[in-house]
């Protein structure tokens, strides 16, 4: 089946929501338009790319012959025409769904109103909690605090006066979006923000904060009822919890980082794979992210060690780890390591950080800097590939 991607780093948000007609803000319109094609990179050989921008068409074809891609541009017209295939969207909600239809998608092609309910569920953060509480089943032992979910404010700042560095979480992610850390217990800001996101979301997840030594995720595919290990990603996040960039490597090289001071990753990805198996594979097609950590832990005879939290949140969508997962594999000569970032600017007039000119050797970069999107004038997102 052929598969149809599309871009839409807006859906977080409006999976938020929850409605049937989102308006996104402008800043998610924009990256949406900007990097339209990175879908591209991940996908199977004779897929499709929904963009209206000729231009975006140009570069898939560059990319095409440069890299041996096999992904078309299409627009969103020509839906109409297309038979038997499968739309592989950043992430699904209601309101794509609603798009999709009016741009002449066949119904038998995307999940029910039903459906789409039942994943927005799933996208819960709450469901980490259920993973935390299963993988201790299986396990036998817990591997982090495990986090809490509370509806009034006032339980909420109890907590916060309790583990005073911690982090409060509204109930979907928005990429970074909708999380509160505080640095020293509660405060007057806090409890405004905590009653706000109370009144619209319902709840909030209070987390412990960890002493962090990295941050990782681990990508899945499921299909068939079944959820697929794809690979692993390390990736860096600024001061607001939001994505900044990635270490692109292969997924040998990037699997040793992580072992090298958690050698227990294989016994937690068996048993987070059975728990996806169980809790989401049988609901939902596509790639899924699951981020994770290492910490600093500390026994009671002052020894220190390294301890794990196997699920700080779950995309039930596409992820920026999952773009550097494949690309480590297959745009890198197999030693290599490389970073990947999407830069962004306030204004078309104002230049793009300075980089040296891409090197390609065989299909692979082995030095400077490889835009992955379309150097357009009007811009204010691109992401680049740096060796």
């Amino acid at each position: 089946m052929r598969q149809v991607y599309i871009f839409n780093p807006q859906n977080d948000l409006a999976l938020a929501t929850g409605g049937i007609n989102y308006v996104a803000p402008p800043f998610a319109m924009q990256m949406a338009r900007d990097l339209a094609v990175l879908p591209a990179f991940l996908a199977e050989p004779d897929s499709l790319l929904i963009t209206d921008s000729d231009l975006d068409a140009e570069w898939l074809e560059h990319m095409n012959t440069s890299f041996g891609l096999d992904v078309h541009a299409i627009k969103r017209n020509e839906l109409q025409h297309l038979t038997d295939y499968r739309i592989m969207p950043w992430g699904w909600s209601l309101d794509l769904r609603r798009r999709l239809l009016k741009w002449g998608a066949s119904s038998d092609c995307l999940p029910t109103k039903e459906q789409i309910n039942h994943l927005r569920g799933l996208s819960h953060r709450r469901v980490s909690i259920l993973i935390h509480m299963r993988l201790k089943e299986l396990l036998g032992r817990q591997l982090c605090p495990e986090p809490v979910e509370l509806a009034i404010a006032d339980d909420v700042l109890d907590f916060v006066r309790k583990h005073r560095k911690c982090f409060i979480k509204t109930p979907w992610s928005s990429s970074g979006r909708g999380i509160y850390n505080t640095i020293d217990g509660a405060s007057p800001e806090l409890d405004q923000w905590c009653r706000g996101a109370l009144k619209r979301q319902g709840s909030l997840l209070c987390e412990q904060a960890l002493d962090k030594t990295m941050d990782f995720g681990v990508e899945f595919y499921c299909e068939n009822d079944k959820a697929t290990l794809r690979g692993y990603s390390l990736f860096t996040t600024d001061s607001h919890s939001q994505y900044d960039h990635g270490i692109v490597a292969t997924e040998k090289e990037l699997k040793s980082r992580i072992t090298a001071s958690y050698p227990n990753l294989d016994e937690v990805i068996t048993a987070l794979t059975q728990v996806l198996d169980e809790m989401i594979a049988p609901h939902y097609i596509g790639w899924m992210g699951i981020d994770m950590l290492l910490y600093k832990t500390k026994s009671q005879n002052g020894a220190h060690g390294i301890g794990i939290n196997p699920c700080v949140e779950l995309n039930l969508r596409l992820t920026m780890g999952a773009i550097t997962c494949v690309i480590g594999n297959n745009l890198l000569a197999p030693d290599a390591t490389a970073v990947f970032r999407i830069e962004q600017r306030s204004s078309a007039k104002e230049p793009w950080p300075q980089s040296k000119e891409a090197v390609i050797d065989n299909g692979h970069l082995v030095a400077g800097t490889l835009p992955l999107t379309p150097p357009t004038t009007t811009a204010l997102y691109r992401a680049v590939l740096e060796k």
